[in-house]
């Protein structure tokens, strides 16, 4: 059926709108998963983390409320983070860009649950080095589940489909892609971690990352799990190399090398890069091989 022009239009302004709504409700999850006293679902009112007033419905609009307000608390006039509109802006902008690359199918929705994980995932790490569970593993049984509803030839890459395709199925094919994604990505931080720690004599890495990595795998395939600790890695060591340059005073007393520094904001960072432009990527590499 054709559509006019005005029709998309307005799907496609639904669509953004209804990633802003759930970037606002991330900022709950983020806020509220890793402390202590508090759930996502209660108490059931937002409430400025600062005064813990209420916040009221017309202001808690995404985004609108923010510049409205001018980033302030209308109780207490403490400022509100330029985090709370961006991850909003952020959630709405990873909406519109799932819808049109997936349409309207299980695809768009598993995977817009999949970066609104990552994009939660990162923002915790980064504020309290936590990697929650309760976010990772109920995204690993969702990438398992999309690659088996909505089979894709990425997860498993073009040779294992045609050598496994034609005697498993698609559903079954795509579905290993996912699984060996999974087990790929968690084994092989699980083994780096286990092996800093016995060369160095204690943990260089989270417990959570191993686990986050799997999760990636998951939904991206297990092709992606080489490029995405390559990227990480490369963006995480320039990271520290720009800190390094910019430090007031020089280094911690302690030395750069003993700085603690969250791992999972550089593994959703990558995984972003992947999903945009992972496939294209892979494709302009294997052009150059044969």
């Amino acid at each position: 059926m054709e559509y006019s022009a005005a029709i998309y239009g307005a799907i496609y302004l639904l669509v953004f709108f209804f990633g802003l709504s759930v970037g606002s409700f991330l900022n709950v999850v983020i806020y509220r998963l890793p402390r202590d006293g508090l759930s996502v679902s209660r108490p059931k009112r937002s409430f400025c983390p600062a005064c813990g007033v209420e916040i009221k419905w017309h202001d808690n609009i995404p985004v609108f409320s923010w510049l409205m307000l001018r980033a302030r608390c209308r109780a207490c006039r403490r400022p509100i983070a330029f985090r709370y509109p961006l991850v909003e802006l952020s959630a709405g902008l990873l909406s519109l860009y799932l819808f049109y690359r997936f349409g309207s199918s299980a695809s768009y929705v598993f995977h817009f649950y999949f970066v609104m994980c990552l994009l939660a995932i990162a923002l915790i790490d980064l504020e309290v080095m936590i990697i929650p569970n309760a976010l990772v593993y109920p995204a690993i049984i969702a990438g398992l589940l999309c690659a088996a509803i909505e089979p894709n030839v990425a997860l498993a890459g073009p040779a294992l489909w045609n050598f496994l395709e034609p005697t498993c199925g698609p559903r079954l094919t795509s579905l290993a892609g996912s699984a060996l994604g999974l087990i790929l990505g968690w084994g092989s931080l699980w083994l780096v971690s286990k092996g800093y720690k016995i060369v160095r004599g204690h943990d260089g890495m989270g417990d959570g990352d191993p686990p986050l990595l799997g999760m990636i795998g998951a939904f991206l395939g297990w092709r992606a799990i080489s490029l995405v600790i390559l990227w990480s890695t490369t963006i995480g060591l320039f990271s520290v190399a720009i800190l390094m340059a910019t430090a007031k005073g020089g280094a911690p007393k302690d030395g750069w090398g003993k700085k603690e520094l969250p791992f999972g904001p550089f593994l959703v960072l990558a995984s972003f890069l992947y999903l945009f432009f992972g496939p294209a990527f892979l494709a302009w590499y294997w052009s150059l091989m044969y």
